[in-house]
This record gives C-alpha cells, sequence and structure tokens, in this order.
C-alpha cells in the first residue's frame, strides 16, 4: 500500500519490513486519540508503525514509538480491541520503563557477561528464550533479578491500560479479549521453559489478575460508527495486501458490506483481474465521491496496471481532497515519474518536494525524488536523496557511497554539501564503533 509501501527496517525492530499507507495510519491515529490524551501524551508525541509480520505482537522501542504487527492488527475485531493494545504500550512509556531498562543494561554490563546483555535484549523484543539457550546457565541470577522487573513493568501496564481505557469511555472488556487472544500463543511455545526467564509473565496468569479490575470497571461506550466503520476498512485493506487473493476471496463473499468488496477489489487486482478490481473499485467510489483513500487506491490500482495517465488523474484527485496527506502526495509524484514527460517530471519534483517536507520517513518518495532530479540534469541532489533513502533503511554503506559522490558534486559550503557531509559523518561514526 501506499498504499501498502515496505520501507526495511533496521534498529530497533530488527530487520524486518515497515509498512506505510496513508489512510492505515490516519485510521490508527482516529482510534488510538483518546487514549493518549487520558494518557497526558500528546498525540504528536507518539508515533505507531506497522510492521509486516504475521505473528501477534506490539511493542515500545526508540522512545515514544510504538511498533504494531499487521497480524494482530487483522485478528483485533473491534476499536476497542485495537485500544487496549496501545493502552497497554502507553503504559510502558508514561511508566519510564524503557529508560529503566536502559539504565539497568548499563548497570549490569560491569557485574555480568555479554550473554545477559543479549538476553535482556532480546527480551525487549519478545525472543528471551532463544537468547537464553545460548549459553547463559552462569548469570542466570543476573538474568532472573533483570526479568523479574520486566514482569512487573508488564503488570504495571496492564493497570495503566484499564484506567486509560476507563478514562476514554472505551470497553475495558476489551482488554481481557486481547488477552484471551493472545493466551492462545503460549501454548505453542516450550511449556517446560524455566518460567523465570519468560520475558513476560504467563497470559494465562495475566489473565486471572487484570478479570477483577475489569470487573469493578465502568462499561464503555460504544465507538462511534464512523471509527468502527474505518477500522473494518482497515482490516480489509491489511487483509485484501497480505492474504493471497484466493484466500480473501473465499474468507469474504460478497455480502454487500463495503470492507468486503474492498478486500475483494483488492485481491482481483492483485491476482490479477483487473475488470472486476475496475469495477469494484468504480462502485466504492460512486458511493463515496469525496473519499481521497478510495482515489489514492483506484490511482494505485491504474499505475500497476500500467495506466499511467489513469494514475495521475486519480492521484491528484486524491490529493485535492487531501491536500496535505504526505503519502499521496507521494503517489501522485510516483505516478507523474511514470508518466514520464518533461512537464510530468517537473511537477513531480515540486509534490515529491511537498511530501519530503511532511513526512521525512517515505523512502519511496526519495527513490522518486532521486529519479526526477536526474531526469532534470541535477546529479548531486539525486545522490543526496538516494544516500538520504539508504540513511532512512540503515544501510549505511551504500549511504556513504551516494553521499560522498553528492559531497563532491554540491559547491563547498553549500546546503547540499552540508547535508552530505552530515550523512558522511553519522556513517564515519557508525563505521569507526563496529571496529571497536
Amino acid at each position: 500500500m501506499a498504499c501498502l509501501a515496505a520501507l526495511a527496517l533496521a534498529g530497533a525492530a530488527g530487520a524486518q519490513s515497515l509498512i506505510r499507507d496513508a489512510e492505515i495510519e490516519a485510521t490508527l491515529e482516529r482510534i488510538v486519540d483518546p487514549i493518549l490524551r487520558v494518557s497526558g501524551l500528546s498525540p504528536a508525541q507518539v508515533r505507531i508503525y506497522l510492521i509486516d509480520n504475521p505473528d501477534l505482537n506490539a511493542f515500545v522501542a526508540g522512545g515514544d514509538n510504538i511498533f504494531l504487527h499487521t497480524g494482530l492488527l487483522q485478528r483485533l475485531e473491534t476499536v476497542d480491541q485495537v485500544r487496549a493494545v496501545v493502552a497497554h504500550e502507553v503504559g510502558h512509556i508514561t511508566g519510564g520503563h524503557l529508560f529503566r531498562r536502559n539504565e539497568q543494561i548499563r548497570a549490569a554490563s560491569g557485574t555480568v557477561g555479554l550473554g545477559v546483555l543479549l538476553a535482556i535484549a532480546a527480551a525487549a523484543s519478545g525472543n528471551a528464550e532463544l537468547a537464553i539457550g545460548a549459553g547463559l546457565t552462569s548469570s542466570q541470577v543476573a538474568e532472573r533479578s533483570l526479568l523479574s522487573h520486566n514482569r512487573a513493568e508488564e503488570a504495571s501496564a496492564d493497570q495503566a491500560a484499564l484506567r486509560y481505557m476507563e478514562a476514554a469511555g472505551a470497553d475495558p472488556q476489551a482488554i481481557l479479549e486481547v488477552m484471551a487472544l493472545f493466551r492462545g500463543q503460549e501454548y505453542g511455545a516450550d511449556m517446560f521453559a524455566d518460567p523465570y526467564v519468560r520475558t513476560h509473565p504467563l497470559w494465562s496468569d495475566r489473565l486471572r489478575f487484570m478479570r477483577e479490575g475489569v470487573g469493578n470497571a465502568r462499561p464503555g461506550t460504544a465507538p462511534d460508527p464512523g471509527t468502527a466503520r474505518l477500522h473494518a476498512r482497515m482490516r480489509a485493506k491489511l487483509d485484501g495486501f497480505l492474504e493471497p487473493p484466493s484466500e480473501t476471496l473465499r474468507r469474504r463473499p460478497d455480502d454487500g458490506s463495503e470492507a468486503a468488496l474492498l478486500a475483494r477489489a483488492i485481491a482481483w487486482h492483485r491476482l490479477p483481474d483487473i475488470a472486476r478490481a475496475r469495477a469494484a473499485m468504480a462502485v466504492l467510489l460512486a458511493a463515496h465521491p469525496d473519499d481521497p483513500y478510495y482515489h489514492e487506491l483506484a490511482g494505485q490500482f491504474a499505475l500497476e496496471s500500467g495506466r499511467a495517465r489513469d494514475a495521475v488523474a486519480a492521484y491528484r484527485r486524491a490529493a485535492e481532497l487531501a491536500p496535505h496527506e504526505p503519502l499521496i502526495l507521494s503517489g501522485l509524484g510516483r505516478a507523474l515519474i511514470a508518466l514520464d514527460t518533461p512537464a510530468a517530471t517537473e511537477e513531480a519534483l515540486q509534490v515529491l518536494t511537498r511530501a519530503r517536507r511532511i513526512d521525512k520517513a517515505d523512502a519511496r518518495a526519495l527513490a522518486n525524488l532521486a529519479i526526477a532530479y536526474a531526469r532534470l540534469n541535477r546529479p548531486a541532489d539525486a545522490s543526496l536523496a538516494t544516500a538520504e533513502r539508504y540513511m532512512l533503511s540503515g544501510q549505511l554503506r551504500d549511504a556513504g557511497i551516494h553521499a560522498a559522490r553528492a559531497a563532491r558534486a554540491f559547491p563547498q559550503g553549500a546546503p547540499g554539501w552540508r547535508q552530505a557531509e552530515d550523512i558522511l559523518r553519522v556513517v564515519r561514526r557508525a563505521t569507526s564503533s563496529e571496529g571497536r
């Protein structure tokens, strides 16, 4: 997308792919806004990222960043279940758990071996058993102390989630529903593993502890129909793009619902059955002519079917309806690049530059910016955009190559030269650290 554009993610979330999609990101912002506000966090402060992974998982990393697996969002059946997951992760943020864990790691580094630090790092990503199994028996006391603190943090985050759900008017019962969903996973694990070295308390234990609190909480009110509709569309979109098309068509019969038609349209596009996909999009657009995300999706269908002119028209309409949505602007720029005329390339440069100013994390926009610059005989700018794209995906060696090329091409002291030098400094520092 971006519809479901994937970006290789290096760092906290591991070597996985981030998914970028304008509609899904806007839907998640709308769903979680009440939770963030009652927690005292600004909605602008917290970023939610989607990882292309079928496993049920969510975690916080790198500050106020919440990562959700696509597999989890596909399984969460209600708006309040999504809120329950995010409320728990927000509890980790407001509880300062990440900061304290970093302090623990620094303190532990002087007294226990590297294996323990690897275990803690693995615990943060949900793979404690794998790391701990790698010859850590000599440091089990230290491990148990730190991981026990993790279990205390999980209990604290559970309690915070209950407070936030109640204050936001969401249904606290959704917390138990989510815990029951996760509990089904633990039976697939090695049940003979030492319970002291588990990253989290057993879901069964957490579910038992939370039942009383949820039972005493105020019942919530149903989410507004508009938010529920967007949630259904989000799940339909994820199913349509991530499942095999045959599975989507089997699981989502033509029941007349908007979500089913959306999922089927995407499945037909991916088969490809272009005629059916276009017909389904025509029905959706006729019912919702001012929906920017349907025009964006129609643009994607057209672009991926080799109809660049139709794609430009659809993306242009989407951009008119959502002029400040950077991923839609990025899509328009991509369609203009595909049109491949001098005028279209000039416009693409303007549109992609606007998108880049709003959203610094769109790798596809940077790739298309580089193409536009190259076509317009601006090789230094093309190299700089390429270096920034590689930096974004953690490919430091390639980033350094293109940044050096840009630094040689720009006049010394020019803004582009300074940006290229900044990238080179980061690359040199990282390379130096690896060599120690």
